[in-house]
C-alpha cells in the first residue's frame, strides 16, 4: 500500500509507528495560504492605472493581479476592458517575529481560523481602491468575492535561515516504509512541487516491489 496523503496525519493512522519516525513526520508543517477571487464587471481601472499585476510586499495581499487570460473550450478570456473578468489576490498569513518557519506557519494557520470573510473582503476592497485609484469602485464594479483558505497548503521545504544541512536526513526517517505501507507525496520530499511528488510516488512504488 502507498500512502500519498498528508504525511503529518500518518502517525494518527499507523499507531505502531516508531517514535523517531513520528517526530520526523511531525516536522513537516505545511504553509497556510489564501487565494481570493473577485469577479468584476469590467477591468478599465487596471488600464487607467497602467498595471496588470502588483507585488504588495507590505500589504495584507502580497499579490494582486488580473487573472490569467485563459480560453478553454467555448469560454474565451476577457479581451476588452469593458468585459467582465476575475481578479486574483494572494494572502499569506505569516506573522512577524516567529522563532522559525514552522512556528510562523502554525501561527498563520491559527490566524486563518479567526479571520472572517468580511475582513478578507474589506482588506481586498481597501487595497484595490488605493492601488487602482478613483476609477475603481467596489460597490459598483464587484459582483462576487470568493475566499479559498488552505490551512495546510504547500509542503514544508528546507530553509537555510532556520534549518541545518544535518537536518536533511530527517526526510529519510519520515518516509521510511512502515510494515507494508510505503510513503509518498510532496511532503516526503520536503518540496512543494509536482515533480517532487512524482519522484516520491515512483520511489514508494519501487519500495513495494
Amino acid at each position: 500500500m502507498v500512502y500519498a496523503g498528508y504525511n503529518m496525519m500518518l502517525p494518527h493512522v499507523l499507531v505502531d509507528m516508531p517514535q523517531a519516525q513520528r517526530t520526523a513526520l511531525s516536522s513537516g508543517v505545511k504553509a497556510p495560504l489564501v487565494y481570493v477571487k473577485i469577479a468584476v464587471r469590467q477591468w478599465r481601472p487596471w488600464i487607467d492605472a497602467g498595471v496588470h499585476e502588483v507585488t504588495n510586499a507590505m500589504g495584507f495581499y502580497s499579490r494582486i493581479k488580473l487573472d490569467y487570460p485563459v480560453s478553454l473550450g467555448g469560454y474565451r478570456f476577457a479581451r476588452r476592458p469593458t468585459d467582465p473578468t476575475v481578479l486574483h489576490l494572494v494572502h499569506s498569513p505569516i506573522p512577524n517575529g516567529a522563532a522559525d518557519q514552522r512556528a510562523a506557519w502554525r501561527a498563520g494557520r491559527a490566524a486563518l481560523h479567526t479571520t472572517t470573510f468580511a475582513q478578507f473582503e474589506a482588506r481586498a476592497f481597501d487595497e484595490l481602491t488605493r492601488i487602482l485609484g478613483k476609477s475603481f469602485n467596489p460597490q459598483r464594479d464587484v459582483t462576487a468575492v470568493t475566499v479559498y483558505r488552505w490551512a495546510h497548503g504547500y509542503a514544508y521545504g528546507f530553509n537555510s535561515l532556520f534549518d541545518r544541512e544535518s537536518d536533511l536526513p530527517i526526510t529519510d526517517i519520515a518516509r521510511a516504509p512502515v510494515g507494508r505501507v510505503t510513503i509518498a507525496s510532496s511532503d516526503a520530499a520536503m518540496s512543494a512541487y509536482a515533480h517532487a511528488a512524482i519522484d516520491e510516488a515512483a520511489r514508494a512504488v519501487d519500495e513495494i516491489r
